[in-house]
């Protein structure tokens, strides 16, 4: 496998930790400050590490496809994603579902919509840790109970919840798994770039990069912090 090795890479074989053995998709042997400490940290690590991969990954493509499309004309309200909140709220009420071609008109009492959330997420967290699920219907499986889980990964694809079949090659599955952890931890960075941004441009990302390619040089990181009503107080 492809590591952090001498003279290519940073790292002399003898020095790779026993816990960083490349079983795990996008593991080269790196862990400079020894976070791992052993194969079961490793494991929670990588547990913790791709669920927010994920979900950084829908949140990069929530921050910028609502503003791009603002942008370009949409009808959408709040489309900068630090003020998509504020924007939602009408009072004690929320209109919860917007689509790109502007807001469905059906305001829901703001406790009400974290209700739900909250009550749906924590049942899917309940499962997924579980390792369970419940019984249910799914296209191309029809009705299926418990037990369909038993012994599946709870991490990846498969089971009754595979619409697109990723999890039928096992070969292309373990491809899949790298270019997923790999495009996560992009997505984690750049959703922490996307927040630093905003704090010291007052912009979304979107608008950034519009005036970044209008004018490369008169509008980037030096003229940004260099300009004295865009400088950042901590």
């Amino acid at each position: 496998r492809p590591s952090w090795l001498q003279p290519s890479g940073l790292l002399d074989r003898a020095e790779l930790p026993d816990y960083l053995d490349g079983t795990l998709a996008g593991d080269y042997g790196y862990d400079p400050l020894g976070l791992g400490k052993d194969k079961e940290t490793v494991e929670k690590y990588r547990v913790n590490e791709l669920i927010h991969a994920r979900w950084a990954m829908l949140a990069a493509a929530g921050i910028i496809i609502p503003e791009g499309l603002q942008a370009n004309g949409a009808d959408i309200r709040g489309g900068t994603w630090f003020e998509t909140g504020a924007e939602m709220l009408n009072g004690g009420t929320l209109n919860y579902f917007a689509v790109p071609w502007g807001i469905v008109n059906n305001p829901l009492p703001l406790f009400l919509v974290v209700a739900i959330e909250v009550a749906l997420m924590g049942a899917v967290e309940y499962y997924r840790r579980q390792g369970t699920g419940p019984a249910g219907y799914s296209p191309g499986v029809g009705k299926f109970d418990s037990s369909i889980f038993d012994g599946l990964d709870n991490l990846y694809p498969g089971g009754p919840f595979d619409p697109l079949g990723l999890a039928d090659d096992p070969e292309v599955l373990e491809e899949l798994k790298v270019k997923e952890i790999k495009n996560g931890r992009l997505a984690m960075i750049s959703v922490l770039g996307f927040a630093v941004q905003s704090y010291v441009t007052g912009e979304g990302p979107y608008a950034n990069w519009s005036k970044h390619v209008a004018d490369p040089f008169g509008y980037n990181l030096l003229t940004v912090l260099g300009a004295e009503e865009r400088t950042p107080t901590l």
